[in-house]
């Protein structure tokens, strides 16, 4: 991530120069987003919270929304239901609402695009059913991650789930990516979009001290989910997590 220097030296991250910078460099959807199959990962991304209890009545908040890549496919879905495309990068989210502007130009769902720089969400209290984060915490340091899933308590209502992906080391693909990353300094690591190795453990830690419920753990390398239009099991490349809120928790 870019380091910016502030008075007296102290340096910080800024995410939002970052994805801006990203996004003006890359030609198609596919570049903002990554590499592999836009069409399949999302279909595969809304298999997971479907498996994970997304219902076609709830409010879904799509946390780091990219270029549309969930969205052109949890829309349709949300029939009675809502969506909330939420991105740090105005010109990412722009995009996305024009991808899914011209694919569903008539959704029976609501939508709403937010465009939020913060590290908490610009959204109500119990306004939301699930928040998901597909390729979020795997681009951000863990301190940010735990303060979102901090402030995501307070937006999922009683017994919501919000679902992230991430990458512990236990993938082999996640433990070449530690590697290439060890191989570069502190600068380098942080002047691009960077992929953060983690661990379950950590990640079911940093989960619970927020007050979360670990629900369950798909990895990224097991062919789990049944994917309608795929006519095969796939799986996503990064492992997933499922929280849930406890209704015992506040806000």
């Amino acid at each position: 991530m870019r380091l910016i220097r502030r008075a007296r030296g102290a340096p910080t991250l800024d995410y939002a120069a970052l994805y801006e910078e990203h996004a003006a460099a890359a030609s198609t959807d596919e570049e903002v987003v990554g590499s592999g199959d836009f069409d399949r990962l999302g279909r595969i991304e809304l298999a997971i919270l479907v498996e994970a209890g997304l219902r076609a009545s709830d409010t879904l908040v799509d946390f780091g929304c990219g270029t549309g890549r969930l969205a052109l496919h949890a829309v349709p879905f949300l029939r009675d239901g809502r969506y909330i495309g939420v991105d740090i990068s105005e010109t990412i989210l722009r995009r996305a609402e024009q991808n899914v502007g011209t694919a569903h130009p008539d959704p029976r769902c609501g939508i709403t695009w937010l465009h939020n720089m913060r590290r908490t969400f610009p959204l109500p209290d119990g306004s939301a059913d699930v928040i998901c984060a597909f390729s979020v915490f795997t681009h951000m340091e863990h301190e940010d991650a735990y303060r979102y899933l901090v402030d995501a308590l307070r937006v999922v209502r009683l017994g919501g789930r919000f679902v992230f992906s991430a990458l512990p080391l236990e993938l082999e693909a996640a433990r070449q990516i530690f590697l290439d990353s060890a191989a570069l300094s502190l600068a380098e690591r942080w002047s691009r979009v960077r992929n953060v190795t983690t661990s379950r453990d950590f990640m079911d830690t940093i989960a619970t001290l927020a007050g979360w419920c670990i629900a369950s753990w798909y990895r990224g390398d097991e062919a789990i989910f049944a994917v309608p239009g795929l006519g095969e099991r796939a799986n996503l490349g990064q492992s997933v997590c499922v929280l849930e809120r406890p209704a015992s928790s506040r806000p």
